[in-house]
């Protein structure tokens, strides 16, 4: 790929993060997209079937990107307490790091119907650290038996509060983590 196709792909994809706070996924089109990435819309259908194409390729890419380095942020030798504030830290961790990728993976998460169905399940797979944290928690005996996407609901609510919240400090982070344990331990 010659680096002018390579600088104009990013830029479709840096515009369609903005665009997705800018106006939302519903009013996002592939002329506003090529617009916003100073390209001819044939320029995103050289490389995307279309916008759901486009949507569910950037998606998994984001998702990747969101979760690097998760499995050395869970340090398995500490007790599960621990691991469970690691996890969370980190997701917050990354939002602040990638907030508009962050944004754009919720919204989408609350969209699918703008997802291929290639996408649905690669959101739907769960990175091996926080799987294995679950599945840890799910069997150990101080905790509930939660399903995989219950104990998934409760370690999004820091993040979902830090949407609400962007200056949320440390204090209120380990409220947050706190409030998270008690709520799954038994």
């Amino acid at each position: 790929m010659r680096t002018t196709d390579i600088n104009k792909i990013k830029a479709i994809k840096e515009s369609v993060l903005n665009l997705s706070q800018d106006v939302g996924l519903s009013n996002m089109t592939t002329a506003k997209i090529a617009k916003e990435a100073s390209v001819s819309p044939a320029t995103i259908y050289l490389h995307y079937h279309d916008k759901t194409d486009l949507l569910s390729r950037l998606y998994e890419e984001v998702k990747v990107k969101l979760h690097e380095g998760l499995d050395q942020a869970i340090d398995q030798t500490q007790n599960l307490e621990v691991q469970i504030g690691q996890a969370i830290r980190f997701s917050v961790a990354q939002y602040r790091k990638f907030p508009k990728q962050a944004y754009f993976m919720g919204t989408l998460w609350s969209n699918q119907e703008l997802l291929d169905q290639h996408a649905i399940e690669f959101g739907n797979t769960m990175e091996s650290p926080l799987a294995d944290l679950f599945v840890r928690i799910q069997q150990s005996p101080e905790y509930s038996p939660l399903s995989h996407d219950v104990l998934e609901i409760f370690f999004t609510v820091p993040t979902l509060v830090l949407e609400r919240e962007p200056k949320m400090d440390e204090k209120e982070l380990n409220q947050i983590i706190n409030m998270v344990t008690k709520a799954i331990k038994k």
